[in-house]
């Protein structure tokens, strides 16, 4: 970034509160918290988090079971997005199938409470090097029966403020060669994993975005009350 601006890291929930208390001018909150407040709450345009047709971060997975209808999925409390992608594309596969809140976010931990299991992340990037087996990645899986990008992350200011609408720095992704080797020591995952995983993400908001942005939110209040109580 090349203005001088002040970054705290936190998670998105911890993000959502400082930008509602005006602590922070902008902050990049999940997209699902961003439907829950946009009466207090205006788009930025900023750094957008959306997968291409896939993004390898968000996957079904099991032990070695077939997928069916009817599935109980245990899926991570970290995420209500990706459950509301996830209770989209079962709508139009696995109608019957229910998701199951969980307080675990590893694989192993989630697949000891439920045959199938919804991860996300991390955990979601080390899948690839173990003997888990893949279903589906939601993402692609979303993109495809939808015609939608899925949407994770915006950037967001609170109504009223004096914040521009405009994010004001130039937002770009630190090269990929220059940080892969010691991002992938870091969490232990390969560096190939990762740098697919960065291909698969794009950081901008452009009109096509924002359309999607209106179309998931839609879709989102139509069936927010039945993503873990399928009909």
């Amino acid at each position: 970034m090349k203005s001088k601006i002040s970054v705290e890291s936190h998670d998105t929930r911890e993000n959502l509160f400082l930008v509602m208390s005006g602590k922070v001018d902008y902050a990049m909150i999940s997209v699902v918290d961003y439907f829950k407040n946009s009466d207090q709450l205006q788009l930025v345009r900023g750094p957008t988090i959306t997968g291409l047709g896939h993004s390898m971060s968000n996957l079904l997975i099991s032990r070695n079971e077939e997928p069916h209808d009817g599935m109980r999925i245990g899926v991570t409390s970290q995420t209500e997005t990706t459950a509301f992608f996830l209770r989209m594309v079962l709508d139009k596969t696995f109608p019957d199938s229910i998701l199951v809140r969980s307080k675990h976010s590893d694989p192993s931990s989630l697949l000891e409470e439920n045959d199938f299991a919804l991860v996300i992340g991390d955990a979601a990037l080390a899948v690839y090097s173990s003997s888990f087996r893949i279903i589906f990645d939601v993402t692609h899986m979303f993109s495809r029966l939808y015609n939608l990008y899925s949407i994770y992350a915006v950037t967001v200011k609170k109504k009223g403020s004096d914040s521009s609408d405009v994010f004001p720095v130039d937002f770009r992704v630190t090269p990929w060669e220059k940080r892969k080797m010691a991002a992938s020591l870091e969490i232990g995952i390969s560096p190939g994993i990762l740098q697919s995983y960065y291909e698969a993400i794009s950081y901008d908001y452009d009109s096509i975005i924002h359309e999607h942005i209106g179309k998931l939110e839609k879709l989102y209040f139509n069936n927010r009350m039945r993503i873990f109580n399928p009909e």
